[in-house]
């Protein structure tokens, strides 16, 4: 199903930048209604990831190293803890760190008022995102980029994409719970089909998540050391 999410995304902009090759492209109402329609809700949480990012950059540059150190269980954000590290523990710690986010969401799929909660984990991965940035940015300036752009970004841009997958597909499976709820019908087939649709999506996630800690942890143990902080 992400498969052919991606592929669709890709087809219809290559299909919308040919026409705007050639001068026949015009965007239309209905254009617009259609893409809110297909992809409004991976819209959502792309925009709650980028506005929890920016929240955290702006957090990062106002606060001090013992909150900061307080919240690296979730978030990257005690850079002395985790250099003194080895590879074996920076995975464990990135994997946990992720798998708290996906059972969460994971947990509020299977439930019909997740919903206004789903976009709230979204943001918090966001803000956790930008206070690592911002962090970094703040006390190692253009050496702090430099490292998260290529020791921490690969693997948080892999995870961010399980995870806005997930939380789509928990969306949807939340969403259709609590309509059958108001509608006040018994659990039937389709129920069990969104559901094992639902489950199905996490465990491809989970295994995004694994790979995104695998690629955490290889690129720490290979550049890490390259940095003096």
């Amino acid at each position: 199903m992400e498969e052919c999410f991606v592929k669709g995304f890709i087809f219809s902009i290559k299909e919308k930048t040919d026409l705007i090759r050639t001068g026949r492209f015009s965007l239309t109402t209905q254009d617009i209604k259609y893409y809110i329609k297909r992809y409004g809700i991976y819209i959502l949480f792309i925009s709650m990831l980028i506005v929890g990012l920016a929240c955290g950059t702006v957090y990062a540059m106002s606060a001090d190293k013992e909150m900061l150190a307080s919240l690296d269980f979730l978030f990257f954000t005690n850079l002395d803890a985790r250099l003194s590290q080895n590879v074996i523990n920076t995975f464990c710690a990135c994997f946990a760190s992720d798998f708290i986010f996906l059972f969460a969401v994971f947990l509020l799929g299977l439930t019909p008022w997740g919903i206004p909660v789903l976009p709230f984990i979204v943001f918090l991965k966001g803000f956790g995102t930008g206070i690592t940035a911002g962090y970094l940015f703040s006390v190692h300036s253009l050496k702090g980029i430099v490292f998260y752009l290529f020791v921490l970004l690969p693997g948080t841009f892999l995870f961010c994409l399980a995870l806005i997958l997930f939380s789509s597909a928990a969306f949807t499976a939340s969403g259709n719970m609590f309509w059958q709820i108001i509608a006040d019908k018994k659990m039937g087939g389709s129920s069990h089909r969104y559901i094992s649709d639902f489950l199905s999506r996490g465990v491809s996630c989970l295994v995004l998540a694994f790979l995104s800690a695998v690629l955490d942890a290889a690129l720490w143990g290979v550049f890490a050391g390259n940095f003096n902080f």
